[in-house]
């Protein structure tokens, strides 16, 4: 019995000392031994067999359950086709169908409605603004030198526009000188160049028209201011409401035009001068 005893002890002895060298080595290698099972990943090998473990113990007991729920909704799957539920819709939808119909029809007999409205609505301002537009045909004066160098005005029809003031716009057209096939024909503006009317006013059959400076200076001289105011007067008394002209220098009543002295501070008519 002691021999028993003491081979055990020796047997207990030996492999207490060889655990102790195992942890000694362990001890000593451990850096290496981490860095290997780093390396080679061991230990998440081993930690994921042990999840996936306890996953599938976790995922028994759930399994289970859906695996007696479809028992019941299998019952009723035979029942859907029974229904016919997709052939139920395209009868509602056909249903359907006639009814929007008439409805674009009534929106498209709607729309057309308003519009004549809108476009008969902008129709009258364009017949409005075609009221004030007048014309007035008639002639303006303009001179004809003569062989034996003795002048005279000669009227030519013109196409006045105008809206509220044909007199101006009479002696505005006068003012722009004859056409090109005038000129050809012999007739010539007298006026002198930068002559233009200020303003213009009828009274008593005398007509007050103010002129700028320039019109007081004429290169021809006496004869040229003759012209000058034969035009003016000759056109001017084609109105039937205008018998005299009173010419004014900006606004104001002058006795003579230019050094040579022609007189027009009375109003002048068509016999006021003697050729």
């Amino acid at each position: 019995m002691a021999r028993k005893r003491s081979r055990s002890g020796l047997g207990v002895l030996f492999w207490i000392a060889f655990i102790l060298l195992v942890l000694v080595v362990f001890l000593i290698n451990r850096p290496r031994i981490e860095s290997v099972l780093e390396s080679t990943q061991l230990i998440e090998v081993i930690q994921r067999r042990f999840t996936d473990d306890a996953d599938d113990t976790a995922e028994d007991p759930v399994v289970t359950r859906p695996e007696i729920e479809p028992t019941a909704p299998l019952e009723t799957v035979p029942v859907l086709p029974d229904v016919e539920v997709p052939d139920a819709r395209p009868d509602v939808d056909t249903d359907i169908l006639p009814e929007p119909g008439p409805e674009p029809e009534t929106e498209e007999t709607v729309t057309p409605e308003p519009r004549p409205d809108v476009e008969s609505r902008p129709a009258p301002p364009p017949e409005e603004d075609a009221e004030p537009a007048r014309v007035r045909r008639g002639p303006v004066y303009y001179i004809r030198v003569t062989d034996d160098g003795r002048i005279h005005p000669e009227g030519v029809e013109r196409s006045v526009q105008y809206e509220s003031a044909p007199l101006t716009r009479t002696i505005e057209v006068l003012l722009s000188g004859p056409s090109s096939t005038e000129l050809s024909r012999g007739l010539l503006n007298l006026i002198p160049d930068g002559s233009q009317l200020l303003s213009a006013s009828v009274r008593n059959g005398v007509a007050y028209l103010s002129f700028n400076e320039a019109f007081r200076f004429n290169p021809m001289g006496v004869e040229g201011y003759h012209a000058q105011l034969k035009q003016i007067i000759y056109s001017a008394t084609e109105f039937p409401s205008i018998d005299r002209v009173q010419f004014l220098i900006e606004g104001q009543n002058v006795e003579w035009l230019g050094g040579e002295g022609v007189n027009i501070g009375t109003p002048l008519g068509r016999n006021s001068f003697s050729n």
